[in-house]
């Protein structure tokens, strides 16, 4: 019988309630099951906001959690915090953080504004340049392969939807409407990385395109009012 992550994290809630009580703020889903984009093995990325943290708390979700119904094919992971924590966050994390949370109780629209232009511009600018690190030490004192281009493929997934609402001021959830809707081939198809790495004789190339498109994003970032 197929994983309903819904079912799932209707229970989550239902654990989380009388634990927590009224301080429990907001409980979401992000992720490949948020985008209908899930495999069997697909990690679930829940959020869970409480309206402070302290270690005490993350003791009691990590209890809470080992008593859910899931399998080791759907492992836990996602974001658990504090409101009052997410008041202070960077605002390029919140960029994707608001855009691709789907709240299921609660939610944070009341102190986070929603994101601006220049939040998805210091998100791409961010996410190109890890990319970027990433990508030249591996190639420099590492190896090359698919999986490790498949990874950097998922971030590159993230900064891509970043840069398209930059450019539109259009937010496009899953991978297969971004692939459509953007315009540079090169964008394109590392994008492609994270659905189908390139064989192996293809890697130097398919780095060099992935490093290229980072040093162009990182020059458009720099651009007035990003023209």
């Amino acid at each position: 019988m197929p994983f309903d992550i819904y079912p799932w994290m209707n229970e989550l809630i239902r654990q989380l309630q009388p634990v927590f009580k009224r301080r429990l703020q907001a409980v979401g889903l992000q992720g490949s099951f948020r985008r209908g984009e899930q495999t069997p093995s697909s990690d679930i990325d829940a959020v869970v906001v409480l309206d402070t943290l302290t270690a005490q708390d993350i003791s009691l979700y990590k209890e809470i959690l080992s008593h859910m119904p899931t399998t080791l094919t759907h492992p836990v992971c996602g974001f658990f915090g504090g409101k009052e924590d997410l008041k202070n966050w960077p605002r390029a994390d919140l960029f994707q953080f608001m855009q691709d949370t789907h709240w299921l109780y609660g939610g944070l629209a009341d102190v986070l504004p929603p994101p601006a232009c220049e939040d998805a511009r210091q998100a791409v600018q961010t996410a190109a340049g890890n990319i970027y690190h990433a990508l030249v030490h591996t190639w420099v004192h590492g190896q090359l392969s698919a999986d490790f281009l498949k990874l950097l493929g998922k971030s590159a997934f993230f900064m891509l939807q970043a840069a398209h609402y930059m450019r539109t001021g259009r937010y496009i959830t899953t991978k297969w409407q971004l692939l459509q809707a953007l315009s540079q081939p090169d964008e394109r198809e590392i994008l492609r990385f994270s659905l189908t790495p390139p064989p192996q004789e293809a890697l130097p190339a398919a780095a060099a395109r992935l490093l290229n498109v980072c040093q162009r994003l990182l020059a458009y970032c720099q651009r007035p009012s990003g023209n």
